[in-house]
């Protein structure tokens, strides 16, 4: 199904682990249907795809074989970062508009993304047009498969621009520290990778974000998981990356590994 800001796609039948990519998108229409100032200049370095999670939809293909459904968003997080709360003003503050903080405003390129600053009204309607359906979409898809399975799981799937750093983790697991998911569960998955050879950062720098606070629940474990980028992307620019077809082929094991350990822990965890 392909709805106005994301796609789902997978299996009529779900299995009990759902998969989302909130930062996959590059669609821009949001703003430009509105009118919304989008400096040319970041237009042409390339802003949305280097600043998106470059790479996290590719290693997620082909997981359908596995019973997985995706959400995979197709709008920019220059629209509305789906893995950032929603902020709304206390009274003592100004009229700045909920969200302010929850979209990219300078470019990993150096350019400052807005030419004007969107009103309060603006946001809302971004939030209530883009935000609320895609994590609605995501918690049915996880109701479905809680109510097929008696148990399901999310696994948040992101990449980071690790700017090639030999102190930067392969992945990081982030669970808000046991919080949306059990720590077992999150050590499993970090053997995984580990047996594929990778390193592993547990909790830091990626703690979790919005999406894992917001759909754990009683018997619906969540999970994020950030692939350093260099794991998917040709040596080079940085500003323009690339992605390398081999690396996304090794990724995209390593990610088949991660969520079939994934569904024999949700199943463990119904017994």
């Amino acid at each position: 199904m392909t709805a106005p800001h994301f796609e789902i796609l997978g299996p009529d039948v779900p299995g009990p682990v759902v998969v989302e990519v909130p930062h996959a998108g590059l669609g821009l229409e949001p703003l430009t249907a509105r009118g919304l100032g989008l400096p040319s200049i970041a237009l042409e370095a390339g802003a949305p795809w280097a600043d998106s999670d470059v790479g996290a939809a590719a290693v997620c293909e082909g997981l359908e074989a596995m019973g997985v459904r995706r959400i995979v968003a197709t709008v920019s997080r220059y629209v509305v970062d789906l893995n950032t709360e929603p902020r709304v003003p206390t009274p003592y503050e100004d009229k700045r508009p909920p969200g302010l903080g929850d979209v990219r405003n300078i470019s990993r390129a150096g350019v400052m993304w807005w030419e004007r600053r969107r009103s309060r009204a603006e946001v809302e309607e971004l939030l209530a047009e883009v935000f609320e359906p895609y994590h609605e979409a995501v918690a049915a898809e996880l109701a479905a498969s809680r109510a097929r399975h008696g148990r399901a799981a999310l696994l948040a799937v992101h990449t980071y621009p690790d700017g090639g750093r030999k102190d930067a983790a392969d992945v990081v697991l982030g669970t808000r520290n046991g919080r949306c998911a059990r720590p077992a569960v999150r050590d499993a998955l970090a053997r995984v990778a580990q047996d594929h050879g990778l390193s592993v950062g547990i909790e830091a720098p990626f703690p979790g974000g919005y999406s894992v606070v917001r759909h754990a629940a009683p018997g619906i474990e969540a999970i994020q998981i950030e692939l350093a980028r260099s794991l998917v992307c040709s040596p080079g620019d940085r500003r323009r990356p690339a992605l390398d077809p081999d690396r996304v082929a090794r990724m995209a094991e390593v990610l088949r590994s991660v969520v079939g350990v994934l569904v024999a822990e949700v199943a463990g965890g119904a017994s």
